[in-house]
């Protein structure tokens, strides 16, 4: 079991341990890496366009290895610091670890994917997630909570899609308006 630290007295919660400030310092790292160093960057371009990588003479396929390799790790990380602080301890779920998952994506997807943002969401969304077991039966199913998270990431996904087909849209607008001034009408 990790260790309170007297985080479960301040915060009223017996399952309160150093697990959530080793989390913040880990998504902390996570930013700076990615944020301040080269090889955080060439982890991001890889991510947007892995021909343009390869192109610049970067390594497309190392990147993408060790970003799958860090991104396992820090997946087990969380489910290590989960499961060590000893909510899970005498409850078994089948469905305890898809909902993770699932509620990860919507987390990353509500923090704009960045890993300050993502520990926002990540706390509104379990809130979510834990107020759809409080939920009134009789009126609601308590799979509400799953619900309202699918649509954080179908909301998510389409702003992002509106975003790109917008700046398409604008960028032949451009593109329209400079042959225009530049050889007349065609």
């Amino acid at each position: 079991m990790l260790p309170t630290a007297g985080l479960n007295e301040l915060f009223h919660n017996k399952y309160m341990t150093i697990g959530v400030p080793m989390a913040v310092i880990a998504a902390i790292i996570v930013w700076v890496v990615l944020q301040k160093t080269k090889f955080g960057f060439e982890l991001k371009a890889t991510g947007i366009n892995k021909l343009a990588v390869k192109y610049c003479g970067m390594h497309e396929k190392r990147n993408i290895i060790v970003t799958m390799m860090i991104s396992g790790g820090l997946a087990g990380f969380g489910a290590g610091i989960f499961y060590l602080s000893g909510i899970e301890q005498w409850i078994v779920q089948q469905t305890s670890v898809p909902g993770m998952g699932f509620n990860g994506i919507a987390a990353a997807f509500l923090g704009g994917l960045d890993p300050i943002g993502t520990i926002f969401a990540s706390y509104f969304i379990q809130h979510i997630t834990s107020g759809g077991t409080y939920v009134d039966t009789t009126t609601y199913c308590t799979q509400i909570s799953d619900l309202i998270s699918a649509f954080i990431i179908y909301l998510c996904a389409f702003v992002f899609f509106f975003k790109i087909w917008f700046n398409r849209y604008l960028d032949k607008k451009e593109e329209k308006s400079v042959k225009v001034k530049k050889g007349g009408r065609k």
